[in-house]
């Protein structure tokens, strides 16, 4: 076994129980959700907000990992258009410019079609961390592109072997796309766990997980 194969599975086999969430803008249309324990990780999807956080409660997480902004860029007040400092402080966050330097494209937080999104995820964080759990957000096509792995607009199947190949166990080999984005959302969580993780941003306008590895 590589020394990286051997930190994975480290990483992997960490005993406390991680929850990734692949936010959607409406409860509407269902969020991805994966819990990820020992290596083997569960999969579903859930539409309501009561419906997450019954989920999430019961998993028992030491941390939430969110694929949702859960910050406003610097001197924003509102998510909306209509906000008086749209023009002044724009749309988008310092870790999404930092990504962005880096090859890794996302949307902006404030783009109209992100707003929801972005409202929803802060005030599901809120509601996590007011019960005492630790939330982070992520990005699972920057955590897939550090690890080597496909995005799903590539190609879903290829991201799927990809990350059995990393050693986790599950039955998750036909699950939806917003599930496998859930499921990269928790490893990103185990990457923060053990210590192996990069913070983008500030602290002031809020922090984005990456996870460092050698792959």
């Amino acid at each position: 076994m590589s020394s990286t194969q051997s930190s994975l599975t480290t990483i992997l086999n960490n005993s406390a129980s991680v929850v990734g969430i692949d936010l959607t803008g409406s409860e509407k249309k269902a969020s991805g959700w994966a819990v990820l324990q020992d290596g083997t990780v569960q999969t579903r999807r859930i539409k309501t907000n009561a419906e997450l956080i019954a989920h999430t409660i019961a998993a028992k997480p030491a941390v939430i990992a969110l694929d949702s902004p859960l910050s406003l860029p610097k001197g924003r007040i509102s998510v909306y258009d209509d906000d008086p400092g749209r023009y002044i402080y724009g749309i988008s966050r310092l870790c999404e410019r930092q990504m962005l330097k880096r090859g890794m494209r996302s949307y902006p937080t404030l783009i109209r079609s992100m707003q929801q999104l972005t409202l929803r995820g802060m005030l599901l964080a809120q509601e996590f961390r007011a019960q005492g759990f630790e939330v982070i957000e992520c990005f699972p096509g920057g955590t897939q592109d550090i690890l080597g792995l496909p995005r799903k607009q590539k190609s879903l199947a290829d991201l799927v072997r990809g990350l059995m190949d990393l050693g986790i166990q599950g039955d998750y080999l036909k699950a939806s796309h917003d599930e496998i984005d859930a499921l990269t959302a928790a490893l990103a969580g185990c990457f923060y766990l053990a210590g192996q993780y990069e913070a983008l941003g500030d602290e002031e306008e809020g922090l984005l997980i990456l996870p460092v590895a050698n792959r």
